[in-house]
């Protein structure tokens, strides 16, 4: 038996903080200025795509998408963007570019594709070629980041 049973020390947490309903997810509201990084980073890709240079245009498609904006438009902006670079790949050089991307990269692009399959089913061949690829390097964990992420992109 505890010694002192009249202690209220345990009532000090909130526990009404840690509530579902009260749960808000840590998204940072990027306004305009997520737009107009947006619009640059398409003209940098679509510069470096009319260069033939595909693998730089796909990291940079990949680097800091706009997760926290709310604005739908700035998503799909960047989601059309990352596709365009998806597609301006041929089949054979696909796995040397899957190569070089680091882990979040991976899951970031695995983020894309599933997106992909969800909003254009016209382009489902092409990405389960990238989709293959990709649960290659990232193995399943790289699937289970993306199925359980709040954060949609």
């Amino acid at each position: 038996m505890s010694k002192n049973v009249n202690s209220t020390q345990f009532r000090t947490v909130d526990v009404d903080a840690y509530d579902e309903d009260n749960y808000e997810d840590d998204a940072r509201d990027t306004g305009d200025s997520g737009a107009a990084e947006v619009t640059e980073r398409a003209n940098q890709v679509r510069g470096l795509l009319n260069q033939l240079k595909t693998k730089e245009a796909l990291k940079i498609a990949l680097k800091n998408p706009p997760v926290g904006n709310k604005d739908a438009s700035v998503k799909e902006q960047n989601y059309e963007t990352v596709v365009s670079v998806l597609k301006s790949f041929k089949a054979a050089d696909i796995d040397a570019a899957v190569a070089d991307l680091d882990m979040v990269e991976i899951d970031i692009l695995m983020k894309y594709l599933y997106k992909g399959f969800t909003c254009s089913p016209d382009k489902a061949a092409s990405l389960l070629q990238w989709h293959e690829k990709v649960v290659a390097k990232g193995g399943l964990g790289s699937i289970v980041r993306v199925m359980v992420d709040r954060k949609g992109i």
